[in-house]
């Protein structure tokens, strides 16, 4: 089986593409980008199955032609070659994979992809995807779903595709101040999708009824990695930053809830601060600053790590409903050894996990699909966790648990 690996070099691909190299079933991966040089270089580290090929995706029919005779075109280059990449293995009849965010105007392409029988299966990285089949697994525990809620607690630098995660919250408080430095933009990010979109507030069941209840400013009952649960507070409530829950299996519309990998004192401040840009009292740049000059007045303070940090996971899915007449919640969460997973690197994993079930042709149905239509929740799971190469500890992606509500 032949892979062309669009954006082969870059920190979604080139992981992406060393795994799939070391399957029998691939005999070779065009490493492909604007970069003749990184294509090269990359070749030379995967080894003698990988080939470089200087392309273009801006260039539709160069690009249509140098993907001839290709089993799969596997995209991890930007959003914005999407859909000129789902043309091209159209035109080339050959599969399509990406771990892009450009789900619904790729959908458009669904009947041409049909008619040319081949399958797109389209945003199969962490968030969409992983989380997505979360959301299945755990709203099929139900008979009726009230609602998905996402929470996640990761932090990312957009630009090296570094994560904070708690480990990094290192004795010196002067060490993880330069940490968190890495940091800003991310926060800058989020800080704008508030002041956009305001905060929402959650479906939670309360003296027999279902109700909406403030998450943001009463805390939320979250699952932790050993299996309990505890009450932690968010710094932002609103609806999914992308097409990251299936939005058709619940009553009320899903709901992402954003905490964080910090130390309470420092969450609370970041809380503070998310709040006066809901309010309109602030913009998210100068938020941010604030936020930094504060804790760069006193890291001491801010940054201590404290013996009772919760055991956090940095993703999990919760469906709240009922089932046999009574209400009850169903949640999974990743395990805690994910976090030693980068979430670029969980991202490269599971595109490598997309592209392999394609190749072996488990993907009957034909069209640009989503990949919660695609794949099986726990089947998919395994074939993430044996792709990492250092996996998890009894070979599990998520943990789960049920509880009745009264």
């Amino acid at each position: 089986m032949r892979i062309f690996a669009l954006g082969g070099y870059g920190k979604v691909g080139l992981p992406a593409s060393r795994l799939l190299a070391q399957s029998d079933m691939v005999t070779e991966i065009a490493i492909a980008g604007r970069s003749l040089d990184r294509a090269e270089r990359a070749a030379k580290g995967i080894g003698e199955k990988a080939i470089a090929v200087q392309a273009d995706a801006a260039d539709e029919r160069k690009l249509t032609a140098l993907m001839s005779g290709y089993d799969i075109i596997m995209n991890a280059a930007y959003d914005n070659l999407v859909l000129p990449s789902i043309r091209a293995a159209i035109s080339n009849k050959a599969h399509y994979c990406d771990a892009n965010v450009v789900v619904e105007e790729a959908s458009q392409l669904s009947a041409d992809a049909a008619s040319a029988g081949i399958s797109s299966i389209v945003a199969t990285g962490v968030s969409p995807n992983i989380s997505n089949l979360m959301g299945v697994y755990v709203a099929r525990q139900l008979e009726e779903v009230e609602q998905l809620q996402l929470g996640r607690a990761d932090i990312y630098n957009f630009q090296n595709g570094d994560e904070l995660t708690p480990l990094q919250w290192l004795e010196e408080p002067q060490q993880s101040l330069a940490a968190l430095r890495g940091f800003r933009q991310f926060i800058i990010w989020v800080l704008g999708v508030i002041q956009k979109n305001g905060l929402r507030t959650v479906r939670s069941f309360n003296d027999g009824r279902w109700v909406e209840a403030d998450a943001f400013g009463t805390g939320m009952d979250v699952p932790l990695t050993d299996g309990s649960t505890m009450t932690l507070y968010p710094y932002s409530v609103g609806d999914p930053l992308f097409p990251s829950i299936p939005s058709d299996l619940s009553i009320a519309s899903p709901v992402e809830i954003m905490f964080s990998p910090f130390p309470h004192q420092l969450n609370d401040l970041l809380r503070e601060y998310s709040l006066r840009v809901a309010e309109g009292n602030m913009d998210p740049e100068k938020a941010t600053n604030s936020f930094f000059d504060t804790v760069e007045s006193d890291p001491p303070r801010w940054l201590a790590f404290t013996d009772d940090f919760p055991p956090i996971p940095k993703m999990w899915l919760r469906a709240v409903g009922r089932t046999k007449g009574r209400p009850a919640r169903c949640s999974c969460w990743l395990t805690a050894h994910m976090w030693n997973v980068g979430g670029y690197f969980l991202t490269s994993v599971a595109l490598a996990a997309a592209v392999s079930i394609i190749l072996r042709g488990e993907i009957r149905e034909r069209g640009v699909i989503a990949a919660e239509t695609a794949f099986e929740p726990l089947p998919f799971f395994d074939e993430v966790v044996s792709l990492i190469p250092d996996p998890p500890p009894e070979g599990k992606l998520i943990d789960k648990s049920f509880e009745w509500l009264e």
